[in-house]
């Protein structure tokens, strides 16, 4: 079983909100930050139109008064259509504890405008697992589409799930895979919900569909062997309590970019 093409037996809500990430690096899916605050918010259709002009109105208030934080928007492709996802990048957890004063002059156009469409909103933090990644330059950034698949790892398994990733890591980088991946250990998912994702950045439908020459186990034994590349496979699986994917596609017009 490849740990790209895993189909989904459980949705949930967030199922990576994040995606997240980051830089996510993912494609940098998200960019060079190693925290991100994930918002999953669910518009039913018949708000969106208003949920989307609240949306913009908001960032451009952030945009009138100088913000200096970058929050990319994506909108679901796959499962439940009407969720968005709001990525907030850090540097580091400390910087959540920033508060701009854009924010607070333009509160009020969230709160009067924004949240009255919104039926839903769930928020976690993604932390960049650098170990766990494997995102040479090159991609697009930020990521026109992710594919993101969520992890509920069981107790006591991040350590094993992480090395088993780790080396897959090693061996894309010294084969130079054509797949990228970005790890993010997730905090804040609530009860049952994932604790890790990765983040498969993509240009398109098509690149997503498109199989790397090589599946991961393929790449791992042609630098480990094969017997060591089964080992891992197993060791990886049976860290696994429960996973799911998700497709995101980027949404320029309801992300917010200083400067621009």
């Amino acid at each position: 079983m490849s740990i790209r093409t895993i189909v989904p037996f459980l949705h949930r809500l967030t199922s990576f909100a994040l995606v997240l990430a980051a830089a996510l690096g993912v494609a940098r899916t998200v960019s060079a930050a190693s925290v991100t605050r994930a918002f999953v918010i669910v518009v039913p259709p018949a708000q969106e139109a208003a949920f989307n002009q609240g949306i913009k109105a908001w960032e451009n208030c952030l945009h009138d008064h100088g913000a200096k934080h970058r929050t990319l928007a994506y909108s679901a492709e796959t499962g439940d259509l009407d969720r968005y996802l709001f990525l907030d990048e850090r540097d580091s957890w400390a910087n959540m504890d920033v508060h701009e004063a854009a924010a607070k002059a333009c509160g009020s156009i969230f709160l009067t405008q924004v949240q009255p469409h919104a039926s839903q909103a769930f928020s976690e933090i993604a932390i960049l697992n650098a170990k766990d990644t494997y995102m040479p330059a090159g991609d697009p950034e930020p990521a026109p589409m992710m594919w993101v698949v969520a992890y509920r790892i069981k107790p006591g398994q991040r350590q094993t799930l992480n090395d088993a990733l780790a080396k897959l890591a090693t061996a894309a980088a010294k084969t130079h895979w054509g797949a990228h991946f970005a790890g993010y250990d997730i905090q804040g998912s609530g009860q049952g919900a994932e604790n890790f994702v990765l983040v498969w950045p993509n240009r398109s439908w098509a690149d997503i569909g498109q199989a790397p020459k090589l599946s991961d186990t393929e790449v791992i034994a042609s630098v480990y062997g094969k017997a060591a590349a089964r080992a891992n496979q197993k060791r990886l699986l049976a860290t696994i309590a429960d996973y799911w994917t998700d497709a995101w596609q980027y949404q320029q017009g309801l992300s917010y970019i200083p400067g621009k």
